[in-house]
């Protein structure tokens, strides 16, 4: 009975032994707070993870297991559970890289984004031999950039070259991404040719390009050669290109597959070749401005009738035929020689620039047409806004209101044109403000400009459409010491946009005192 005693006795404090011996201590496991989709790219990632374990000096576990635990919302998604977790040999002080770690997770291969927890802890024959440590990280597929692709430039679409000038290299211009990307950008060229029967995009659909150039973070390219000699059936002489931005793995970027609208082009037989020499426009002159254009026939025996001349204002809008013109066109130009083509427009006050086409054909057959453009720059003075022709009257508001950190008036505008115009729109511009408190402890505790001094919708501009009598202004103050006083100083700029493009505009300041507690009631003290 003793030695029954004496065996259970023995087997309990072995028990209690087992039960408190030293165990594995996890003193650091540090998980990135922002971790890719793919588990894979985790050891790609600097800091991803990483955990530091110690065990007492001088004790061993057989079998020890490390087992990691993905889980979400309380769920565990991805585990090591499974296999009785990764294997370890016996250590004192042990550092396990994301290399290491990662085998855990083989079996899972990415995550959907949202917020997770990671665990760690170290078992023995399935019985916890460490502190459980958890840390919580997120998943966020960062969002691809919208970029805006490349626009082409030159040559311009619907270019047509001479013969002659297809010897010479050719310079392909376009617009970079938008947004500026922050990895390098291959810009690719391709150019077709076009075959009997074909359009633009079934060429490019079909067939093989005749040039295809890469460049790297450039916006231009240089190609010679294109034309190798004369267009026989089913060729015809017709192109089309564009450029397609690729990233270093040659993946598009930008939207429509990174690929810019595209181009064509056509090389012209030499039965016709006109140049435009040079035009000029000139200032509004009792609401007339003259125009002269001078086209040169540069072939040296065929004739060039010119058949339309064309301008746009500005660079944008449709084309408007001038008309008419002296001498009257259609006109003959005989080989080498030039005719000098004069025409009047009406007055248009926001003129900058005008674009001239001149298409010409040689007589003999029509199908041989040439075009050909130049610009024209205006240095005329605009007086749309002199005081004869336009007044802004701003009267000063009956009442500013400087209540509840609100500067707050309505501004009666009067807006008289000479002749009368149409309003478009208005715009106040919050140009300048400033806050003069009567001493220093007046000041606000916060003096970040950027939180006052603003038109209550958070900008300093605002707009009103058509004609206004009235604009309603609210303006941003900061928050004064209780019975202070201030001074708000602030300037505002009208503009006024009419309907033929025209804008006006006129600055009108403005001085408000608020009032302190004594001096908004002066009887206080003597009560």
């Amino acid at each position: 009975m003793k030695k029954l005693l004496l065996l259970l006795f023995t087997a309990f404090l072995c028990a209690v032994s087992y039960s408190q011996a030293p165990q594995i201590k996890i003193v650091n496991f540090t998980v990135k707070n922002r971790l890719p989709a793919v588990i894979d790219s985790w050891g790609n990632t600097p800091g991803s993870l990483l955990l530091v374990a110690q065990m007492p000096p001088g004790v061993r576990f057989n079998g020890i297991r490390l087992v990691l635990q993905i889980r979400s919302g309380g769920a565990v998604i991805c585990s090591n559970n499974s296999t009785g977790g990764i294997p370890v040999d016996n250590f004192t002080t042990r550092t396990f890289s994301a290399g290491e770690l990662l085998g855990a997770f083989s079996g899972c291969r990415d995550l959907k984004d949202g917020d997770y927890t990671i665990c760690a802890q170290f078992f023995m024959e399935r019985k916890e031999i460490s502190n459980e440590v958890c840390k919580v990280f997120k998943i966020e597929t960062p969002k691809e950039t919208d970029f805006a692709p490349p626009t082409l430039i030159t040559p311009e679409n619907g270019k047509r070259f001479l013969k002659k000038d297809m010897l010479k290299p050719v310079m392909f211009r376009w617009t970079p991404l938008v947004p500026k990307p922050t990895e390098p950008v291959t810009y690719r060229l391709k150019v077709w040719q076009l075959m009997q029967g074909q359009n633009g995009m079934q060429a490019m659909r079909a067939n093989q390009p005749i040039i295809t150039k890469e460049v790297e973070n450039l916006t231009q390219a240089v190609v010679t050669n294109l034309y190798t000699g004369p267009c026989k059936p089913p060729y015809l002489c017709d192109f089309i290109w564009t450029v397609q931005a690729v990233n270093r793995e040659g993946k598009p970027m930008g939207r429509n597959n990174g690929t810019g609208e595209p181009f064509t082009f056509k090389i012209l037989d030499d039965n016709i070749n006109t140049k435009i020499d040079s035009v000029h426009v000139g200032c509004c002159i009792n609401g007339k401005q003259t125009v002269y254009v001078k086209v040169s026939n540069l072939h040296p025996t065929n004739q060039a009738q010119v058949t339309s001349i064309k301008y746009r204002v500005n660079g944008t809008g449709p084309l408007t035929t001038l008309s008419p013109t002296v001498p009257p066109i259609p006109f003959t130009i005989n080989a080498n020689a030039s005719q000098a083509f004069t025409a009047s427009i009406n007055c248009v006050d926001s003129m900058k620039t005008i674009k001239f086409l001149v298409e010409t054909i040689w007589p003999t057959d029509p199908d041989n047409i040439n075009n050909e453009t130049a610009w024209d720059t205006l240095h005329c003075r605009c007086d749309a806004c002199d005081e004869k022709k336009f007044i802004l009257n701003a009267p000063a508001p009956g009442n500013i209101s400087t209540g509840n950190n609100t500067i707050a008036f309505n501004q009666p505008i009067t807006v008289t044109t000479t002749p009368a115009k149409t309003i478009k729109s208005i715009t106040a511009d919050l140009v300048y403000f400033e806050m003069v408190p009567e001493n220093d402890l007046c000041i606000p505790c916060n003096k970040d400009a950027a939180a006052y001094g603003h038109f209550t919708n958070g900008n300093n501009s605002q707009q009103w459409n058509g004609p206004q009598q009235t604009l309603n202004i609210n303006i941003t103050t900061p928050q004064l010491t209780p019975c202070c006083s201030a001074v708000f100083r602030w300037c505002i700029r009208y503009k006024i946009e009419f309907t033929d493009c025209t804008t006006c505009n006129k600055l009108v300041c403005y001085e408000k005192r608020k009032e302190g507690c004594e001096k908004a009631n002066p009887d206080k003290n003597s009560k």
